[in-house]
């Protein structure tokens, strides 16, 4: 498992680590308003992704990664994804209100990609070289953008964008051996109806991160949404490591001991940002964000608060779709992604800071563990996982005794948390030495 694992982080990992570093410097150079700009149109192009998404693609996930006959699955799935991208391309129009909406011209582009099906397929490797790339060249581009054409920043994030989708889809396609267009077909689009409870589910995934970007400058000036941005951006790639994890196993998210295995490793990533914050804010902040940011170490703090709830019992997020337990998934993720909206609005008017964005999102991500605490695992899986947390949390203690030593600086940050990282992976690598596909057990009693 491990080994597969370094494989697929060499490469999304890279991707993601550029992604923060080149927003950083962006950040550093543009105007704020460019920098919310490319924010808003982040956010609204993961609208996007989910509204054409939706549930069907869940399911087709789940059909495509069960079924012999797969290709067969993945035709229905992208007619109707192409089919539902040409009607919400419609929806453009809504331009003449805000400029913002003529891209869901954007849709059947976004429909054609059937990046799914790869981490369906097993193919996680291929996937995780897919999404290097669509991280990659937009902030290249961008980067570029600076030098030469520093007013056409956002224009030239959008193009690369668009470029990068039409690049990515053939090599999609090629992968899967399959086709990058299928004619669209209205009654294919009855899969959407079937799986509401599904898309509802998540859009609201969706707003727990970069999706508040699209109620947050009703509150916050650019200035303020730039950090919110880089922010929810990080937040968001770390979820997408988790996701990278679940995508490369999700054939077998039904082993209790893969489950296990991946809160485990999602736990210990959490706790790892967590020391980052607490332990090593200045070089944390100045190293991802910019040193302009260091006096917002509460910001932070909040947000990777946010992503240690998330954590604990995140295997669930993909279990639950994989046992056909959806309606009740999406009645917990309605109601926390509304405590969420909620928590953000209340604070916001009641004078909060734009502290209040990571505070509503912990709020959220931690009624959202409680609600799966509560509702699917039993009282002994909830201690062992909590139990897990805590030990490991006792090494802490080697960044914690590196700073007093020898100060904060980016050389002790690295070196003690790259041991902290070891002797975590000393004391959990047999907990990883996991089955595979072919072997694995697929009881439904969750560890």
């Amino acid at each position: 498992m491990l080994k597969r694992l370094t494989l697929i982080f060499a490469l999304t990992g890279s991707g993601y680590v550029l992604s923060v570093l080149v927003l950083k410097w962006m950040a550093q150079k543009a105007l704020p308003g460019q920098m919310a700009a490319i924010g808003e149109f982040e956010s609204f192009l993961q609208l996007v992704i989910g509204l054409v998404g939706f549930g069907m693609q869940s399911a087709a996930i789940r059909s495509i990664a069960l079924h012999e006959n797969w290709k067969e699955k993945l035709e229905e799935a992208q007619t109707a994804r192409i089919t539902f991208g040409i009607l919400l391309a419609a929806a453009a129009v809504l331009g003449c209100i805000k400029n913002l909406y003529l891209f869901f011209l954007l849709a059947p582009l976004v429909a054609a990609s059937a990046d799914y099906a790869l981490y369906a397929r097993g193919a996680a490797i291929e996937g995780a070289m897919v999404a290097f790339v669509r991280v990659a060249l937009p902030l290249v581009a961008s980067a570029g953008a600076v030098f030469f054409w520093p007013d056409q920043l956002w224009s030239v994030y959008v193009a690369a964008t668009v470029v990068v989708y039409f690049i990515t889809n053939y090599l999609i396609s090629f992968f899967l051996g399959s086709k990058i267009f299928y004619k669209p077909s209205l009654s294919s689009l009855q899969v959407y109806v079937k799986t509401i409870p599904l898309g509802i589910l998540n859009l609201s995934f969706y707003f727990m991160g970069l999706g508040i970007l699209l109620i947050a400058p009703v509150f916050f000036d650019d200035q303020e949404l730039v950090i919110s941005f880089l922010a929810l951006k990080f937040y968001t790639i770390y979820k997408g490591v988790l996701r990278v994890i679940h995508q490369a196993f999700v054939n077998q998210m039904l082993n209790d001991k893969i489950c296990l295995s991946v809160d485990q490793l999602g736990m210990m990533i959490g706790l790892g940002l967590l020391g980052s914050v607490l332990i090593f804010p200045n070089v944390f902040i100045s190293l991802f964000f910019g040193s302009q940011y260091a006096a917002n170490s509460t910001y932070f703090l909040w947000m990777v608060l946010a992503a240690v709830s998330f954590s604990v019992f995140n295997s669930l997020y993909t279990r639950l779709v994989l046992e056909h337990k959806e309606i009740s998934f999406m009645k917990i993720t309605l109601v926390t992604s509304g405590l969420t909206a909620a928590s953000l609005v209340v604070l916001a008017y009641s004078g909060g800071s734009v502290n209040s964005i990571p505070i509503s999102l912990f709020i959220g991500e931690t009624a959202l563990a409680i609600s799966f605490a509560v509702g699917f695992m039993n009282f002994k899986t909830v201690v062992f996982r909590l139990q897990f947390f805590f030990y490991c949390s006792l090494s802490l203690v080697l960044p914690v005794l590196a700073k007093f030593f020898f100060g904060e600086n980016h050389y002790t940050y690295f070196i003690s948390f790259a041991l902290m990282g070891v002797t975590l992976l000393a004391f959990t690598y047999k907990k990883f030495s996991l089955p595979d596909e072919a072997t694995a057990s697929r009881s439904t009693e969750i560890p």
